[in-house]
């Protein structure tokens, strides 16, 4: 072939040894002439390579050749096969030894179609069908190749076994049931999910009219089903989903509620996924009215929602938003988070970071740190805590972000509450040792100087002043170890039934005896009872005041409300978890300066103080006293507004106590008295005490010691008519223990515990254990007096 492009263009009739001069020299018939015209007309038009080969080498094609091979004629006549492919197939073999042995079994009669990889003239690859045929042209074999270039055929069956496995993978992996149904009816898969919720495989059910009668053993129930799925199948258009939901009973007898969903495909084939909503339902159906029931539920979610866009603008706001911002859904629709969600720092005041920001940026879900205050639409601020998460769409790609939160206020006061109980209890183990050795030296000083007072004659008029002034001392004194004693569980209060109104009245107004300050009294004659221990509510509501006073040093008003309130349940209110029950609800308001922000959650701190002079004890002693009356405090404050407290107090269910009088002077009295005390001054001065008084008197240093006095006094037919224990001694047996041994040997022994401290609730609840009657350390001569008498005549 000289010249391959006259060849190309008229094979036929223009190459010495082309197709039309073979086909013109076997016969001039006219029937071969019209065939060979065919033959041509088909070579050219075809839409595949075709190739004429003399043994291995190309001699002849068709212009498809030039175009799928993007190659000239040079490129093609008498180069070999493999010269148009890459070294090796994609099997390994080397595309020569594969080529040659292809072309020997064709020559020799045996057709070959086979796929195989191209290389065209550009370096680009592509996939391809071969046949290979022997022909015979005026004698002569020669071997007809037709290559198809199967490219697109490849990639679309590539993609389509992509979609398969994808398809494989999913039903496999999927959290539901699918069946895949031909058309008339019989299962050609069955997923593991499906398995799992029926427990039939497809040899269980080969088809869904076996399926039918297993799922559906009841007949009216199954005739029921199958209508429907008919009447489904009538008007059933080609990926048109129908969604129905049954009972089914499962191969191991039980019954499960199923959400059955067929699609039918456009091939004729349907495919059906299986929901196993049995929880679900079950859930549901213990509300009485499902769709309203889950309505109300959304509505009532505790939290706060809020969803943005991908550009944070905000497109949902639930009801509970909406209540704890003060901003509507119609209001913020379209608005920027930050507009709405405005949060600063509680402790800084600096701006916090927008966490729906953070979250679209990064696609991770972020937490606020403690201590974030949202400002509310109308200013307040409210303590939050804040999740965020992105929202995926079904690309995975962010789409947004849900942001929850919650009003945490009430909680943070809570904890910090507790942590405040904490501290005072860690100081009142300080304080209680304090108390106890303090109270016992002032009795021994206060004890002399009622000895003393004694002693001086009463004309002697400076001296008895000095010792009246002495007194006045030790006593105010005995008012600060008070204080310290209510941080200690010995500061129990001693309490009575009383009306909380004229401990209100006589509180306040002494508080403000000589200011520019007057009350304001709201306390409605039907308040209940209280069991209080009025003096140290009177120190409760005189330090409030006293307060509440310094915040207004230009004068004012204090206003003091009372009313009753019932709890009917455990609840929070103010911070304050408060138990079920009725309580009396006092509330001291003034229009001072207010309490800053950064210092309201240590107003009620031990030592904590403002003031130049402040010892920093006034409303921690508050605070510890109504803790230890079973009750509750808590603190509003705005500055520039004024400052609120809130007292609740148990109300009793007893009768208000009658008042006692309270005596001036000490009475003689007659009778033998047992001390017992571990202190030598303190029996050595009560004893005076008791002797001036008319009593003979024995003493014990501690409680085995009184129970042998006693005892013995007993057998001999002397008996004790009282005995005063003190409650704590170290390394002896104390009051408690000594008391119950004494009941043991005489059940109506009259005993007075006496104490300057107490871990325990006994002089606060002294009858509980036996005793008469209490006295506290120190105690001056007329309080001896009138608690022995009381004791002795069984008026006390």
């Amino acid at each position: 072939m000289d010249n391959a492009d006259q060849c190309h263009a008229d094979p036929c009739t223009k190459s010495p040894g082309g197709t039309q001069g073979l086909m013109e020299s076997r016969s001039n018939d006219e029937s071969l002439r019209e065939r060979a015209d065919r033959y041509m007309a088909l070579f050219q038009a075809a839409n595949s390579a075709i190739f004429i080969m003399d043994n291995d080498r190309f001699i002849d094609f068709n212009p498809k050749t030039l175009e799928i091979f993007r190659c000239n004629a040079d490129q093609i006549t008498r180069h070999h096969p493999w010269e148009l492919s890459p070294e090796l197939q994609p099997d390994g073999i080397s595309s020569r030894q594969k080529a040659t042995e292809k072309i020997d079994l064709a020559a020799n009669g045996f057709p070959q179609f086979f796929e195989w990889q191209h290389c065209r003239c550009d370096g680009t690859h592509f996939d391809s069908e071969v046949s290979l045929n022997r022909v015979e042209l005026s004698g002569k074999v020669y071997i007809q190749a037709i290559v198809t270039d199967v490219t697109q055929r490849k990639e679309t069956e590539r993609a389509l076994n992509g979609e398969r496995q994808r398809f494989r993978t999913l039903a496999e992996n999927a959290p539901f049931g699918m069946v895949l149904i031909t058309h008339e009816g019989n299962f050609l898969y069955i997923n593991p999910k499906f398995i799992e919720i029926f427990g039939y495989n497809i040899a269980d059910t080969p088809n869904g009219k076996v399926l039918f009668r297993k799922a559906y053993p009841n007949k009216d129930y199954r005739r029921q089903v199958i209508k429907t799925w008919i009447e489904d199948a009538r008007v059933e258009q080609p990926g048109e989903k129908k969604p129905r939901t049954f009972r089914v009973t499962c191969k191991n007898g039980t019954e499960k509620t199923i959400n059955f969903r067929a699609v039918l495909l456009e091939a004729g084939e349907s495919i059906m996924t299986c929901e196993d909503i049995t929880d679900r339902v079950k859930a549901q159906e213990e509300l009485s009215d499902e769709k309203e029931r889950l309505a109300v539920t959304l509505r009532s979610i505790g939290d706060g929602v809020i969803a943005t866009n991908i550009e944070g603008k905000i497109v949902l706001m639930n009801a509970i938003a909406e209540a704890l911002t003060g901003w509507t859904q119609k209001e913020v629709s379209g608005k920027s988070l930050t507009e709405v969600f405005r949060v600063v720092d509680g402790r800084t005041r600096t701006t916090s970071s927008n966490p729906i920001a953070a979250v679209l940026k990064t696609g991770e879900p972020s937490v606020l740190p403690d201590n974030q205050m949202l400002i509310l639409k109308d200013g307040r601020e409210m303590i939050i805590s804040e999740s965020t998460a992105p929202i995926f769409g079904k690309d995975n790609k962010i789409i947004g972000a849900v942001l929850v939160f919650r009003d945490i206020t009430e909680k943070h006061k809570r904890e910090e509450d507790l942590l405040r109980i904490d501290k005072l209890e860690s100081v009142g183990v300080l304080a209680g040792g304090i108390a106890h050795d303090f109270n016992n030296i002032l009795s021994v000083i206060l004890g002399n100087i009622s000895l003393a007072k004694m002693y001086v004659k009463p004309d002697e008029d400076k001296l008895q002043k000095r010792f009246s002034d002495a007194e006045q001392a030790i006593l105010r004194a005995k008012d600060l170890t008070q204080q310290l004693l209510t941080f200690s569980r010995g500061g129990s209060p001693v309490k009575k039934t009383s009306a909380i109104q004229s401990v209100l009245k006589a509180s306040c107004r002494f508080a403000v005896t000589g200011s520019n300050i007057q009350c304001e009294f709201d306390l409605p004659s039907d308040l209940l009872p209280v069991d209080i221990d009025a003096g140290q509510i009177n120190q409760v509501i005189h330090n409030i005041v006293t307060n509440a006073q310094q915040a207004m040093p230009d004068g004012g008003t204090i206003h003091i409300k009372a009313e009753n309130i019932v709890s009917s349940e455990k609840m929070a209110k103010q911070g304050l978890v408060m138990n079920q029950g009725e309580y009396v609800k006092i509330i001291i308001q003034d229009d001072g300066v207010g309490i800053p922000f950064e210092n309201i959650g240590k107003i009620f701190d031990p030592y904590f103080t403002t003031k130049e002079q402040g010892s920093g004890l006034g409303l921690a002693t508050s605070h510890s006293i109504i803790k230890k009356h079973g009750g509750y405090i808590s603190v509003e404050s705005s500055q520039g507004k004024g400052t609120v407290f809130s007292i609740y107090l148990p109300a009793s269910s007893r009768s208000e106590e009658p008042g006692q009088l309270n005596e001036k002077f000490s009475s003689q009295g007659k009778g033998k008295i047992l001390v017992m005390d571990d202190e030598d001054m303190i029996r050595e001065i009560t004893g005076e005490l008791l002797h001036n008084l008319g009593y003979q008197v024995e003493f014990a240093k501690n409680g085995s010691e009184a129970i042998n006095l006693y005892r013995s006094a007993q057998d001999l037919g002397k008996p004790f008519d009282a005995v005063i224990l003190d409650l704590t001694v170290p390394g002896g047996m104390g009051g408690k223990e000594t008391i119950s041994k004494l009941l043991a040997i005489d059940p109506n022994v009259k005993a007075i515990v006496s104490s300057g401290y107490s871990n325990d609730l006994i002089v606060a609840e002294f009858g509980k254990y036996g005793f008469r009657g209490v006295i506290i350390k120190p105690y001056h001569l007329t309080e001896l007096s009138q608690t022995l008498q009381g004791v002795l005549t069984g008026t006390h």
